[in-house]
C-alpha cells in the first residue's frame, strides 16, 4: 500500500514515520494558487468547463481537480478492453524494460497533452515525476505516467484511485468536483519508473520538504521590490527573503517568517551565500535576491515560452538588473531584450534565449 498520512498507531511509528506530512498538510500547502503557471484552466474532464488552473508553491506544481481513471497499458485482469472501452495497450512512458506501464498495480497520474495552456516539460516534469495526490486527507504518492486529452486534467491510474479510496473502475469509478489535490516535484523522479517503492521514499521526502519550506509563507508574495536588506532590517521584504531562503532549504528559525533580518535569518543567508558562491555578508544584496528568485528546473525559455520557468526568469531579471519587467509567466518582447541586457553585462552570448549558461549565472546571483 502507498497510503501515507493520518495518525500513525501509538508506539508503533518511528521518529521519520511521525514526521511525513499530513493530507490536511499537503492540502493547506497547495490551497491558493498564489502563483499560476498556465496561460489559461482546464476543465475536469474533456468538454467541460475550464475552472482549473496549474499553480506553483514552493517549488512544487499542483492542481485541484477530480479523478477519472486511466487504465491504459498493460493487459491485466481489472485493465483491459472489456473492463475499459477507452483502453489503450500503451502508454506515454514505459517501464525500464520497455513495457507499458501497468495502471493496475503502479500509481500514477495523467498530464494533458502539451498546448498553448500549459507545457508540463517546460514545468520540469516528465515521466517518473514524482507526485503526492490527496483526496480526502489520504495521501498517495505516484509518478507521473501518462498523458492525456490536451484541455482536461485531473486523470490518475487504477492503483491510484484504489490506494486513494476513490472507485478504481474505469467504467464507474473516479470522483468529480475540485476535490483532490496533485502535487508534482519537479526534478524528483522514481528510479525505474516503475519501482511504486522508490516513488513513495522520494515522495515523502519531498512532501516534508514542501511543508515545512512553505510554513508560514502561502500568502507571502515574491513579487515587487528587491532592496538591500542588512542585519536588524524590519521590513515587508525580509518576509520575502524568509520565505525564499525557506524554499532553499535553510532555516531561518521557527515559526511564521518574522519580517526581521534576525540573527537565525542572518545565518540563514550566509549559508545559502556559501552555497552558491557568494561572499558571505549576511545582507541580502542584488547578488543574493538573484540567486534566490532563480532557484530550480533550468529548461530553456525564449520568446514564446511562458509558464514557472519564465517567473523564476522575469523575477530574477528585475533583482538583476532592475528590468522592471512585468512578472506574468509569458516571454515576449520585452523579456528577450531583459535577457540580452542581462547576457551583455555578464559577458554571455546575447542571444535572447535563457539557457544553460544564462541560468547558471543567475543561479549564482552574478
Amino acid at each position: 500500500m502507498v497510503v501515507a498520512g493520518g495518525l500513525a498507531a501509538a508506539g508503533g511509528a518511528t521518529a521519520a514515520e511521525a514526521a511525513d506530512p499530513t493530507g490536511a498538510e499537503l492540502s493547506a500547502v497547495v490551497a491558493t494558487c498564489g502563483q499560476q503557471v498556465s496561460a489559461g484552466k482546464y476543465a475536469e474532464r474533456s468538454g467541460g468547463a475550464r475552472t482549473v488552473p496549474v499553480c506553483a508553491t514552493g517549488g512544487a506544481v499542483h492542481w485541484r481537480s477530480g479523478m477519472t481513471i486511466d487504465c491504459d497499458g498493460q493487459r491485466t485482469e481489472k485493465c483491459n478492453a472489456s473492463t475499459d472501452p477507452s483502453w489503450q495497450g500503451q502508454t506515454a512512458w514505459s517501464q525500464s524494460d520497455g513495457k507499458p506501464l501497468n495502471a493496475e498495480k503502479l500509481p500514477y497520474i495523467v498530464v494533458p497533452g502539451i498546448s498553448s495552456t500549459w507545457s508540463y516539460a517546460r514545468s520540469g516534469i516528465t515521466g517518473g515525476t514524482v507526485a503526492a495526490v490527496v483526496y480526502q486527507g489520504r495521501v498517495a504518492y505516484a509518478v507521473v505516467g501518462d498523458v492525456g486529452p490536451a484541455g482536461a486534467i485531473g486523470e490518475g491510474s487504477y492503483a491510484l484511485a484504489k490506494a486513494l479510496g476513490i472507485n478504481p473502475d474505469p467504467r464507474s469509478g473516479g470522483v468529480s468536483g475540485r476535490v483532490v489535490d496533485y502535487i508534482v516535484f519537479p526534478g524528483v523522479k522514481a528510479a525505474p519508473i516503475q519501482d511504486a517503492a522508490d516513488a513513495v521514499t522520494r515522495g515523502k521526502r519531498a512532501a516534508t520538504d514542501l511543508v515545512s519550506r512553505t510554513h508560514g509563507c502561502a500568502s507571502v508574495g515574491v513579487d515587487g521590490l528587491y532592496p538591500r536588506l542588512d542585519p536588524g532590517a524590519a521590513l515587508p521584504e525580509v518576509k520575502k527573503a524568509q520565505c525564499l531562503l525557506r524554499a532553499a532549504g535553510q532555516d531561518t528559525g521557527s515559526g511564521d517568517p518574522s519580517g526581521v533580518l534576525d540573527p537565525a535569518t542572518v545565518s540563514a543567508v550566509k549559508r545559502f551565500q556559501k552555497q552558491v558562491g557568494l561572499a558571505e555578508a549576511g545582507s541580502v544584496d542584488s547578488h543574493t535576491w538573484t540567486a534566490l528568485l532563480a532557484r530550480g528546473a533550468t529548461p530553456q525559455v525564449q520568446d514564446g515560452s511562458s509558464g514557472e520557468a519564465v517567473f523564476r526568469l522575469q523575477r530574477s531579471l528585475n533583482a538583476a538588473i532592475g528590468a522592471n519587467l512585468t512578472v506574468d509567466g509569458a516571454f515576449g518582447a520585452k523579456t528577450t531584450a531583459a535577457v540580452k541586457s542581462y547576457q551583455t553585462s555578464r559577458g554571455l552570448d546575447a542571444d535572447g534565449i535563457a539557457g544553460a549558461n544564462t541560468w547558471r549565472a543567475l543561479q549564482a546571483g552574478k
